[in-house]
């Protein structure tokens, strides 16, 4: 047998050796650490928190047990206990601990409320760069997904939204100033072949971005190119 392993004992064994440690009282302990049950009266060891019979009846002490390692005795084997609690204490104590363990609640969780949906460029009154860019703000002010690498679907959705009114705006205020009429005779010659090219090209995209639906694509992707489709058919509708 090894050095480093103890000889088996019998748990409730009894032995003349006492332990010169003080006297451990049982009132000292919590209730939920004893079970005075008559014939089952053991106690959770306060050095090596490992569940320990209690022997004897003239003098009670702990039995010779290992500790947490299993390598050696724990210093409180031996050691004399002081039955200072009744069983009818223990159980009222024991009552109370269960009681008390009821009526406590867990603490009240608070969770952030997920961003309610963003309100389309489309309803809003009139839109405007300045109202989409206020719309953006105020989505990605309540967005945690949102951050200054990258934002959700919706955030995107709203940029470009921004984008193409800021570029109309744009356009707008450069129709309004006055062409000489040499350049004016120029583009409106031109504007019919530009109109059209403009128009197939949008359309060839758009049907390509069809053809790429599928069965295979996630959620993500199906969202993205739903949000791209609905782009390209609102200029289609702007083109004509």
């Amino acid at each position: 047998m090894s050095t480093t392993e103890t000889r088996p004992r019998p748990k409730r064994t009894r032995t003349k050796n006492t332990s010169h440690r003080p006297a451990l009282a049982l009132s000292a302990l919590p209730a939920q650490d004893l079970d005075l049950e008559p014939g089952k009266e053991h106690l959770v060891c306060p050095d090596c928190r490992m569940p320990c019979p209690i022997t004897g009846l003239r003098s009670p002490k702990l039995v010779p047990h290992d500790g947490q390692h299993r390598a050696q005795r724990c210093i409180g084997s031996n050691r004399t206990v002081l039955v200072d609690v009744t069983v009818e204490d223990w159980r009222q104590q024991l009552d109370g601990v269960f009681r008390d363990a009821d009526s406590r609640r867990s603490r009240r969780q608070f969770y952030k409320p997920m961003p309610g949906p963003a309100t389309p460029l489309h309803r809003i009154g009139r839109p405007s760069a300045e109202s989409a860019l206020a719309a953006y703000r105020a989505h990605r002010k309540q967005c945690d997904a949102c951050t200054s690498r990258g934002g959700c679907l919706t955030g995107t959705g709203l940029a470009i939204g921004y984008a193409e009114l800021q570029r109309q705006e744009r356009a707008t205020r450069l129709q309004a100033k006055p062409m000489p009429k040499r350049r004016a005779a120029e583009w409106a010659a031109v504007t019919p072949a530009v109109k059209a090219t403009a128009v197939r090209r949008v359309r060839d995209e758009l049907d390509a971005t069809v053809r790429q639906i599928s069965s295979k694509l996630d959620r993500c992707e199906r969202e993205q190119l739903d949000i791209r489709i609905a782009e390209l058919k609102e200029t289609l509708r702007r083109m004509r």
